[in-house]
């Protein structure tokens, strides 16, 4: 069976790496019936211009910079076949027939609604302690796919879908300043009654950013989120930042900064064996994620992730407290508008 697939890739000043990720696609599409589309999100380096330099792919360069999501629509709509595949400009595909084994995936059963590739762990660099981190605690639970594995989100770093499903389901959501819109699309796919599979037979490396720019765009995603969690009404499984594991763990952390507060104010009070006894449970709490960790960088990725995991849960908290003052917002210009200019 020869499968017809549009490749997809948003591209926002990736000089650095577009060249590589292109150059791996093409040889993945060699083998399908298949082309090739770059959305240029108004990049202000060379990516254009490393682009153009291919022949067999076609480059639409947007005016304005519009965001991944965005950019990831506009290449739908410019697609010509029924089954998409979107890939991030900067990851490179790891292993042979990866777009192949996903499209095969995709259609073995009708309730599948996208399949996604898994992250490949096997080339971290070692001095990279920051990044890795944030590599691990993104990808948990990829160690448990032995051929594949439901997961709540749809990975649009390398994913596939039938254009038909993301046309009903409303497409990518734009969420400009946070990305993340996989957690959307993720449970879009799911109301559908379909399920969004994570593969081993499709895997990718990437650049991950450094500890504080994730926390950042942490803080973004759970602010932009946390709606969608209420909606949902339940909390995601593996392969998720808004799992019932990790919403224990911030809790837990929201408590001892709490403590140490408390502690500057009120005399007399002894929290070290509370902090203990916090601190023990979260292990605890956290404690495949730190043997994930650990299985796979060492020992000493085991120490780093305990304060690891205070930073990222810290930027939870952050991420929900900027959700609730927005909402504060909203209520207030409600009711001014309800009791002041009625």
């Amino acid at each position: 069976m020869t499968y017809e697939i549009s490749i997809i890739v948003p591209a926002y000043n990736a000089e650095k790496t577009i060249k590589k990720s292109l150059e791996l696609i093409l040889l993945e599409a060699t083998k399908l019936q298949s082309e090739i589309i770059v959305v240029d999100d108004k990049s202000t380096d060379n990516t254009a211009e490393i682009v153009k330099k291919f022949e067999d792919i076609k480059l639409i360069q947007l005016e304005k910079n519009l965001g991944a999501g965005n950019a990831r629509n506009i290449g739908a709509d410019n697609s010509k076949y029924e089954t998409l595949c979107f890939i991030d400009a900067d990851i490179e595909i790891s292993k042979e027939n990866s777009i192949l084994n996903l499209a095969k995936r995709l259609y073995k059963t009708e309730e599948t609604g996208s399949v996604c590739a898994t992250q490949d762990l096997s080339n971290l660099n070692k001095d990279e302690w920051s990044s890795n981190f944030v590599c691990l605690k993104s990808c948990y639970g990829v160690d448990t796919i032995n051929f594949e594995k439901e997961f709540s989100v749809c990975c649009s770093e390398f994913c596939v879908i039938s254009k038909k499903l993301f046309t009903k389901v409303g497409k990518w959501k734009a969420l400009y300043d946070a990305g993340g819109e996989e957690f959307d699309m993720g449970y879009k796919i799911t109301k559908q009654n379909k399920k969004n599979i994570k593969i081993s037979g499709a895997m990718y490396s990437g650049y991950w950013c450094d500890f504080l720019t994730r926390s950042k765009r942490i803080i973004q995603r759970t602010a932009k989120y946390t709606p969608l969690l209420f909606e949902k009404k339940k909390f995601d499984t593996t392969g998720s930042f808004a799992t019932a594991n990790q919403f224990y763990s911030s809790l837990i952390t929201l408590i001892m900064i709490s403590l140490f507060i408390f502690n500057f104010f009120i005399e007399n009070l002894n929290i070290k064996l509370l902090i203990f006894i916090l601190f023990t449970l979260q292990i605890f709490i956290e404690s495949k994620f730190l043997l994930f960790a650990t299985k796979n960088y060492g020992l000493k990725m085991f120490f780093f992730s305990l304060f690891g995991i205070q930073g990222v849960n810290f930027a939870i908290l952050l991420g929900f407290s900027l959700f609730v003052l927005n909402l504060a917002k909203q209520l207030i210009k409600i009711c001014f508008n309800i009791f002041v200019l009625k």
